[in-house]
């Protein structure tokens, strides 16, 4: 199987996290855009794992919550998976055959059924942001594992393309999470830099059409679903008519509602402007959604209009116009939904994002979006903290991730929503905030990374602010990062690369000392743009 680069990455990753965690306890989750095949990560895996132990013939258990999207694995897997590899169900609507080597399951038909499923090397949990932390759904779960390890060892890994729950904490938070880390994010943004996925745009004008939310209630985390229906239904004739207006030169359009009774009435709607259109929710007939889907993927719909069945599992690439008439607090809804207008297709060079809502100024570009920590209360009790930057468990005391290097910085307040109403949906149509200042000081460390050599961290600043910080790898085995070293070291005046972080620290007090620092501040740090010097004869990077 020819892996895309990223995908052998996330792979090599998994591996890497597995080793250094033991036990089946420790589970890690791979962070996979949509579109960005993860079944053939899975597939893969699976064939690495059997190539490994083929002896021991050891099988895949790929555990999903529903029995549409234990079909869909199923389907994707069969023509991925090499010939000489079985696959079959454990579900009770669907069949059940333990013996495969790879088996798709549902937890609701699986959870007591570990001492008859034999020799599992891994579990799989596929689409592991639907897995509640607590309730009976999670208890299920937590008795599997713990059942299964009574009769063989095996490791655990999640997929997903949101790492955070629907009210935005990381999965790795809590007292007794399911995941402890993240072993690899595949990021949205290289998946669009190397043409595997489509960008979102906005509309050329602004949307005029902006649903008021700021009078509902939240319930659960989200707008109280009774209030945000009768007051998305307020909007939808407006919605209806400026989207023929925006989206008259796209030919699919996907769109998303609070309720079934919004999505029947925007449905309407849209038929009544001369649109073919259907709704597909959750209570569709099997047969009825896979026809509506067809005469979509077909080009004899041009619209779909759902309200959560086409978040996850949904496949038509071509999908060129999101609209977004869903007005939400939740990060997975938001980026779950977003993803259906990024797969790439023939003739396809970007989706339209129509968003009526505040949800994109609330939660911000949709390929910039992390998860968060739990409440204070909840952080106090837990023996670790969870990195903001990637969403790792670290000891309480780490002042930086051994995971990524982030630099824990003081509590900020939540971010609120903004008052634009055609804000950024990527975070390259963002400008950029390039500023200049005169550095005034410059603090040298040595920056320690569990499993990994010494770096040298400088921290520069203005007055009583730092600016920004660099780390500067003097003993990297990678010949590009030592070349890196050498041509900082040359710009501050020193020459002879030293062998260790220590050496460098101790030659910092003969370096010619920066005058001034640009910075680019559009993101959540600040990244080094450029530093320039006092002495004419000193180059800039």
């Amino acid at each position: 199987m020819n892996l895309r680069p990223y995908q052998q990455a996330s792979l090599d990753a998994l591996y890497h996290w597995w080793m250094a965690h033991p036990g089946h306890s420790e589970a890690p989750i791979l962070v996979a855009p949509t579109g960005s095949g993860k079944s053939v990560v899975i597939a893969e895996l699976t064939r690495l794992l059997f190539d490994t132990w083929p002896t021991d013939h050891p099988r895949t258990l790929v555990i999903v919550p529903s029995k549409e999207l234990a079909e869909q694995n199923a389907e994707k897997l069969a023509a991925l998976l090499p010939g000489h590899l079985s696959l079959g169900y454990y579900s009770a609507s669907i069949g059940k055959h333990p013996t495969a080597d790879v088996i798709v399951a549902t937890i609701g038909s699986v959870y007591k059924a570990a001492h008859i499923l034999g020799n599992i090397k891994c579990v799989i949990l596929d689409e592991c942001h639907l897995i509640s932390q607590n309730g009976a759904e999670a208890g299920r779960y937590r008795q599997f594992l713990t059942d299964l390890a009574r009769f063989c060892a095996f490791r655990v890994v999640g997929l997903t393309a949101t790492p955070f729950r629907g009210n935005g904490a990381w999965l790795t938070d809590g007292e007794d999470p399911f995941f402890t880390g993240i072993a690899h994010t595949i990021t949205v943004q290289a998946l669009i830099d190397d043409g595997y996925l489509a960008p979102l745009i906005r509309p050329m004008d602004a949307i005029r059409t902006r649903i008021e939310t700021g009078d509902l209630k939240t319930t659960s985390g989200d707008y109280n679903l009774a209030q945000i229906e009768v007051r998305v239904d307020d909007y939808l004739e407006r919605i209806a008519d400026e989207t023929l207006e925006l989206a008259a030169d796209r030919k699919k359009w996907l769109a998303f509602t609070p309720t079934v009774e919004n999505a029947d009435r925007l449905a309407a709607l849209l038929r009544h402007r001369g649109i073919a259109v259907a709704v597909v929710c959750g209570a569709t007939p099997k047969r009825e959604r896979e026809q509506l889907i067809a005469q979509f993927r077909a080009g004899e719909l041009r619209c779909l209009v759902t309200v959560l069945a086409l978040a996850t599992g949904f496949d038509v690439p071509d999908v060129d116009c999101i609209i977004w008439a869903r007005p939400t607090q939740s990060p997975v809804l938001y980026v779950q939904g977003a993803g259906r207008g990024m797969r790439i297709a023939p003739g396809k060079a970007d989706c339209l994002w129509l968003d009526y809502s505040d949800t994109t100024e609330r939660l911000g570009p949709v390929d910039s979006v992390k998860g968060r920590k739990k409440r204070k209360q909840q952080d106090r009790a837990a023996p670790t903290k969870v990195c903001d930057a990637c969403g790792e468990r670290c000891p309480t005391k780490c002042l930086e991730c051994p995971s990524c290097g982030f630099v824990f910085p003081a509590e900020e307040p939540e971010k609120v929503a903004r008052s634009a109403s055609n804000a950024a949906i990527m975070a390259a149509q963002i400008a950029p905030k390039i500023n200049t200042y005169p550095v005034t000081d410059v603090r040298y460390s040595i920056n320690k990374k569990p499993g990994s050599p010494d770096s040298l961290r400088v921290d520069y600043w203005s007055g009583l602010r730092k600016v920004a910080s660099e780390w500067v790898a003097f003993e990297s085995a990678n010949p590009w990062a030592r070349e890196k070293a050498i041509r900082w070291l040359h710009r501050r005046g020193l020459t002879d690369l030293p062998r260790t972080t220590a050496a460098a620290l101790d030659r910092m007090q003969d370096a010619i000392e920066p005058s001034t620092i640009t910075v680019n501040e559009s993101g959540r740090w600040p990244e080094i743009i450029k530093v320039e010097f006092t002495r004419e004869e000193e180059a800039t990077p």
